[in-house]
C-alpha cells in the first residue's frame, strides 16, 4: 500500500465515512458526473460501495479488501469505483438497497452494487471478504468474473438490467380505490401482538431493534381503546431494554440493536435518531403511567446526548462508532479484574452482583454491565445496609467507571449534522422540556433549530447535511417532515405563534416539493433535486418512521392547530395511496397507522385568549392528550394572524377566556379552568 500521502478522489469530501477511505489504494470517486463520465468513456462498469462511519462491517471490509493492493488492482483495472455515505445520500442508499433486496432477498451494510454508467444495477450484495469465507464468495473471484461477463456478453447484461428496471417500475406505489380504515388499526395491533416476545420484550426473536414506531402506536392504541396488553407490551419492552446490555449503564445512551433475543449483546453503534425516538416514547410513557422510572430515563438520555452528541453550536452529531482501537465494543467492555481494581472488594462485590459481572464475561472474558433481576431491597437485606446506601453506592460505582472509561480510546464520532436526525432530537427535546418544565431543554431545542436553519438553508431551501462549512445535497422528505415536527413541538413548548407560522411554511414547501399529484403520497426525493433511475416513495418504517409516516402525523396536528383543512385532503389521499401496501401489513408502517386515530377519533381544539395561563398549562402538562390541540394568544388580533376566524374569539369581561372546540365547532367560552379540564380530559379518555 502507498504511504499516507497517497489519496484518491475523496480528498475534498467532508463525510467522515468517505474520508476513512481517502488513503485506500482503490481509486475511489464520490458520486457525481466525473465518475459516470469516466465510466462511459472507458466503457467500464461501476462498483458502488455504500456504508456509514459507525458501521462495523464497513470497517471490516475496508481493512480486509479496500486497503488491500490486490483487490484495489482489480477494481482500478476493471471498474470505476464510487463511495457513498448512506447518511448523506439516503436517496441513493434507499434505491440500491431496494434493488439488492429484490435481487438477493436480503440487504445490509456495506452495500455492494455493480452497475452501468447510466446507474442501472446488474449485481448486488452486501459484505464480501477478499477470498471466499463465511459461506460468501470473495472479491478476488467476483470482480474479474463480472468484468469479463461485462466485456464479453453485453447482451446478457442488458437483459438483466431491463429486468431490474421493470421490477423497479412494478414496485412503484399506486393509489387504490379503497381506503385504510379504523379496522386496520386493530389489525396493526393484532400483528404486533402476534410477533411480540412475551418473555424478553420486543418484536420477533433476533436481532432485536427498539422499534419506537411500534411502541408509539401501542401507547396510542392503549389510550384510545383501553387495551391493557398494548401498554404491557410497551412497558415490558422498554424496561427489558433499559435493564439489558443494549442500554449503556455507565454513560447512558441506546445502542443500535441487540444481536440476541435477550437484548444482552448489542451492535455498539449509537445513533442520534435512536436517542431521539426513545426519548419521545419515554416522555409518552411517563404521561400515560406517571412512572418516575421513565422520567429518570428521559433525563439520562438527554444527559448522554448533551455530553457526547452535541456540537459547540448546539446542533447534534450523527453517531458514535461501534469500534475503538479496531475492536467492536472495546470501549464498553470490562474485565472482572478491572472492576475490582477500580471499585475495591466490597463495592466491587455489590456492583458485580447487580450488573452481572463474572470471570467468564460475554466477549473474551470481558463484561458488558446489565441489570440483573435483583431488587434493591433484597440487596440491602443481603448486605445488611440501608436501601439508600445501596443506591448511592451503585451510583458512585457507575461514576467511577465512567471516569475511568473516558481515559480509553473513545469510538469515533461522526460529527456531521443531519437535518432530519437533528429535527427528531429537537422535537423530542422540546417536548420533554414542556412536560418536565425544564427551560434548559427547551432553550437548547430553540438554539439548535436556529443554528440548523442558519447552516442548512439556502434561499429558503433546506439541505440534508452539513460538515465543515459544506451543504451539498438538497433536503429529502424526511428532512422536511422532521423540521415540521420540530417546529410544532417548539410551538407547543413556547406557545410562540412564529413557530406555528414556520411550521405552515415548511409544510407548504414539503407539499410543493415532494407531493405526487397523480397517485398521492410524498416522494422521497424532491422535484428540484437530482433524479435517480427510479423516484421512490417510502411508507414502510425502518428502525424509525418513514417520511410519509411522520409527514402525515404532523400534517394532522397542523390542520388542527391552524384550521387549514386542506392538509386533511392530503392525508385522506394517502389512505388510498398506501392501501395496497398496508392493508395486509399495517404493522410495517405502525407510525402511519396512528393517523387513523387522529382522523377518526374525537379531536379537541382549545383556544385561549389572554395571559396568566400558567395554571392551566401546569394542570395539563403531565396528561397524555394527543388529540388535544392548544392555541394560546394574548388577544384576538394576534389570533387573526393565524386562524381565518381568529377575530371572532373574544375575552369575557377582560379575563383570560377558553374556547373548547370539537372539530372546529366551539362550545360557549368560559373563564373556568376547571370546566375546560373536565371537557378536554373527559372527551379524550
Amino acid at each position: 500500500m502507498e504511504s499516507s500521502e497517497h489519496h484518491n478522489h475523496l480528498i475534498n469530501e467532508t463525510s467522515p465515512y468517505l474520508l476513512q477511505h481517502v488513503n485506500n489504494p482503490v481509486d475511489w470517486y464520490p458520486w457525481g458526473e466525473e465518475a459516470f463520465n469516466k465510466a462511459k468513456k472507458e466503457q467500464k462498469p461501476i462498483f458502488l460501495s455504500i456504508g456509514y462511519s459507525s458501521c462495523t462491517w464497513c470497517h471490516n471490509m475496508n481493512r480486509e479488501s479496500f486497503m488491500d493492493e490486490e483487490v484495489a488492482a482489480l477494481l482500478n483495472q476493471h471498474y470505476i469505483s464510487i463511495k457513498v455515505d448512506r447518511e448523506e445520500r439516503p436517496d441513493i442508499d434507499g434505491l440500491y438497497m431496494k434493488t439488492c433486496q429484490m435481487m438477493t432477498g436480503h440487504g445490509g451494510w456495506p452495500l455492494s452494487i455493480i452497475m452501468t454508467d447510466d446507474q442501472v444495477p446488474f449485481f448486488a450484495g452486501t459484505y464480501f471478504p477478499k477470498h471466499q469465507n463465511y459461506g460468501l464468495p470473495g472479491l478476488m473471484d467476483i470482480l474479474p468474473t463480472i468484468a469479463k461477463k461485462y466485456d464479453e456478453d453485453p447482451q446478457q447484461i442488458t437483459e438483466y438490467m431491463e429486468k431490474v428496471e421493470y421490477a423497479l417500475q412494478e414496485t412503484l406505489i399506486k393509489k387504490s380505490n379503497e381506503s385504510l380504515t379504523s379496522e386496520d388499526t386493530v389489525r396493526t395491533y393484532k400483528q404486533l401482538k402476534d410477533v411480540f416476545d412475551y418473555q424478553y420484550g420486543g418484536f420477533h426473536k433476533e436481532p432485536k431493534f427498539p422499534s419506537p414506531q411500534h411502541l408509539s402506536f401501542l401507547i396510542h392504541y392503549y389510550h384510545i381503546t383501553g387495551e391493557k396488553n398494548a401498554l404491557k407490551m410497551t412497558d415490558m419492552t422498554l424496561k427489558s431494554i433499559f435493564r439489558s446490555g443494549t442500554w449503556d449503564h455507565v454513560g447512558f445512551g441506546l445502542f443500535r440493536y441487540a444481536t440476541d433475543r435477550k437484548w444482552m449483546f448489542p451492535h455498539f453503534e449509537k445513533m442520534l435518531y435512536d436517542q431521539a425516538f426513545l426519548l419521545d416514547v419515554c416522555v409518552d410513557m411517563f404521561l400515560i403511567t406517571k412512572d418516575p422510572y421513565y422520567q429518570l430515563k428521559v433525563d439520562q438520555i438527554i444527559q448522554f446526548v448533551k455530553r457526547e452528541m452535541t456540537a459547540e453550536n448546539d446542533c447534534f452529531y450523527a453517531s458514535l462508532s461501534a469500534d475503538s482501537n479496531g475492536e467492536e465494543g472495546a470501549y464498553y467492555l470490562w474485565s472482572l479484574e478491572e472492576i475490582y481494581s477500580l471499585l475495591g472488594e466490597d463495592e466491587g462485590d455489590l456492583f458485580a452482583e447487580v450488573y452481572g459481572i463474572s470471570p467468564v464475561g460475554v466477549h473474551q472474558r470481558k463484561n458488558l454491565p446489565y441489570r440483573r433481576g435483583i431488587s434493591i431491597e433484597s440487596l440491602a437485606s443481603t448486605y445488611g445496609i440501608h436501601v439508600e446506601k445501596v443506591k448511592t453506592t451503585l451510583t458512585k460505582s457507575l461514576d467511577t467507571l465512567e471516569k475511568a472509561r473516558v481515559q480509553r480510546v473513545a469510538p469515533a464520532t461522526d460529527d456531521k449534522v443531519l437535518t432530519s436526525w437533528n429535527g427528531y432530537m429537537i422535537a423530542a427535546l422540546a417536548k420533554a422540556g414542556r412536560v418536565f418544565l425544564n427551560e434548559n431543554w427547551i432553550n437548547h431545542a430553540i438554539k439548535a433549530m436556529a443554528q440548523l436553519r442558519d447552516l442548512l438553508t439556502k434561499n429558503n431551501r433546506w439541505f440534508a447535511s452539513y460538515r465543515h462549512g459544506k451543504t451539498n445535497t438538497k433536503g429529502f422528505l424526511d428532512d422536511y417532515a422532521a423540521i415540521l415536527w420540530g417546529y410544532i413541538e417548539l410551538y407547543q413548548a413556547t406557545m410562540e405563534i412564529d413557530y406555528l407560522k414556520k411550521a405552515e411554511t415548511i409544510a407548504n414547501d414539503m407539499i410543493e416539493l415532494f407531493w405526487d399529484s397523480n397517485q398521492g403520497g410524498f416522494f422521497f426525493v424532491a422535484n428540484d433535486a437530482e433524479q435517480l433511475i427510479s423516484r421512490e416513495k417510502e411508507i414502510f418504517d425502518s428502525p424509525i418512521p418513514s417520511g410519509n409516516s411522520l409527514a402525515s402525523i404532523q400534517l394532522s396536528r397542523l390542520a388542527n392547530l391552524t384550521e387549514n383543512m386542506n392538509y386533511y385532503q392530503y392525508i385522506d389521499t394517502m389512505m388510498y395511496t398506501f392501501y395496497k401496501e398496508l392493508h395486509n401489513d399495517p404493522s410495517g408502517a405502525s407510525f402511519f397507522m396512528r393517523n387513523l386515530f387522529l382522523q377518526q377519533d374525537k379531536t379537541k381544539q382549545v383556544i385561549i385568549i389572554g395571559e396568566n395561563t400558567e395554571v392551566f398549562f401546569n394542570q395539563i402538562r403531565e396528561s397524555y392528550l394527543p388529540n388535544v390541540h392548544i392555541i394560546s394568544v394574548k388577544d384576538s388580533k394576534s389570533l387573526a394572524k393565524l386562524l381565518p376566524t381568529g377575530e371572532n374569539f373574544k375575552k369575557i369581561n377582560g379575563q383570560t377566556t377558553y374556547y373548547v372546540c370539537s372539530n372546529f365547532h366551539c362550545n360557549q367560552p368560559t373563564t373556568s379552568i376547571k370546566e375546560v379540564l373536565a371537557e378536554i380530559i373527559k372527551e379524550t379518555k
